[in-house]
């Protein structure tokens, strides 16, 4: 409980920092902010209590199979009623009572104690990562089929990356050791990508990569029963990460579900290219490296001939013949 309150102090004292730093400016568009978010939830909830009552008390007659209702039980039920579905009203009004300044204060407030818990998340999830130096650039949460939680977790600075599905999660990759992806669609493949090489058949995602209304009249009856991503790895344990979207349920291509996950199907699509991109970049720097390496030591080898020859310990045509050599010519 200590470490509660010192905590709930210390979001006090850092609130009220920040907000000394605003302008009335700055203060008044929190404030006004804060009423208008709280004015729609409120309004929001009150109205559905109020509408929630009333279907009540109108099909109550109907419940009861025409018997009376106690006095008791009725005027409990209207006290209940008034109670829910005016509280959000008084607390409303209260909330136009306040100043400019205590609603920006009560708005910095949550932000931080979101971001304290956000940082807490962070670090409870690093204490679960198989890797304690990984560090999160970028989680990417996959729309996958089933009641886990399913993300990509990526490490740009290390340039690694971890499938997480639930509570479970894979080993630790390297950007590197990603082989390809393939997006399969009712059995065939649609999408493919790899280091160094131009994506195949990236017209599944539509014009630009945006999934456009422009084909929906070509789609109407077509379904999709099975939607796949499937993500090989240079991993003997576990060759291949199978994520997926759509098994064994029809769903309309023009349907709000589908495209919701096609979209969020090419964000991780998107995410491997940069990935393989980042390998391939990689892979060249490593090339050009030993090509540089190669020209160095050719010019050290040719240094070293011409001093023997300038020294007198070869003759001219000795070093034309071994200069051929070291040059592959």
């Amino acid at each position: 409980m200590d470490i509660f309150n010192r905590m709930n102090q210390e979001i006090e004292n850092v609130s009220k920092e920040k907000l000394s730093k605003l302008s009335e400016e700055e203060i008044s568009q929190r404030a006004k902010k804060y009423r208008k978010t709280w004015t729609i939830i409120w309004s929001t909830f009150g109205i559905i209590s109020a509408l929630a009552f009333i279907i009540l008390f109108s099909c109550m007659p109907l419940m009861l199979d025409g018997e009376s209702i106690p006095a008791g039980v009725m005027a409990l039920l209207i006290i209940m009623a008034l109670c829910i579905t005016g509280a959000p009203f008084v607390d409303l009004f209260l909330i136009f009572q306040k100043s400019d300044k205590e609603l920006a204060l009560k708005a910095m407030r949550k932000e931080i104690k979101s971001s304290v818990y956000n940082n807490v998340k962070y670090e409870q999830q690093k204490k679960e990562l198989p890797d304690t130096d990984f560090i999160i650039s970028k989680t990417i949460p996959i729309l996958a089929s089933g009641w886990s939680s399913t993300k990509l977790l990526i490490d740009n600075q290390n340039k690694k990356f971890i499938y997480q599905k639930g509570k479970i999660y894979s080993n630790t990759y390297k950007f590197s050791d990603i082989i390809n992806y393939e997006v399969y669609e009712n059995g065939k493949s649609q999408v493919q990508g790899r280091a160094g090489s131009a994506l195949i058949g990236g017209a599944f995602f539509g014009l630009g990569g945006l999934i456009v209304g422009s084909s929906m009249s070509r789609n109407i009856n077509e379904k999709c029963n099975q939607l796949k991503l499937i993500i090989r790895l240079n991993d003997f344990n576990c060759p291949q990460i199978v994520i997926t979207y759509v098994d064994n349920v029809d769903w309309d291509k023009n349907g709000w579900t589908y495209r919701n996950m096609k979209e969020n199907l090419q964000s991780v699509c998107s995410m491997l290219e940069f990935m393989l991109n980042e390998k391939s970049l990689e892979q060249s720097s490593t090339v050009k490296q030993e090509e540089s390496h190669a020209k160095k030591s050719y010019k050290e080898q040719l240094q070293e001939l011409k001093e023997m020859l300038d020294d007198g310990l070869i003759t001219q045509e000795d070093f034309e013949q071994k200069k051929k050599q070291i040059l592959g010519l």
